[in-house]
């Protein structure tokens, strides 16, 4: 497990949330889904593939009614 076994629009959507500030604005999978050329469902499948795979480099939680998500 690891960054090698992400998919080329896993790495654009990590590339994606590590660019912008998703700690303090609220997430938005229609508007990444939008910047990265993808479909929503596409998105939340690879936001499920980061969180598995690279567990401990991607934050997800909910805050003030909205998905928060972080990376490193």
């Amino acid at each position: 497990m690891g960054f090698d076994e992400l998919t080329p629009l896993d790495t654009r959507v990590y590339e994606y949330i590590k660019a912008n500030d998703f700690e303090t604005r609220m997430w938005s999978t229609a508007e990444a889904a939008r910047a990265l050329g993808a479909t929503e469902a596409e998105v939340y499948e690879s936001l499920a593939h980061l969180a598995k795979e690279i567990k401990d480099n991607i934050w997800i939680h909910y805050k003030d009614g909205g998905i928060r998500i972080s990376a490193e």
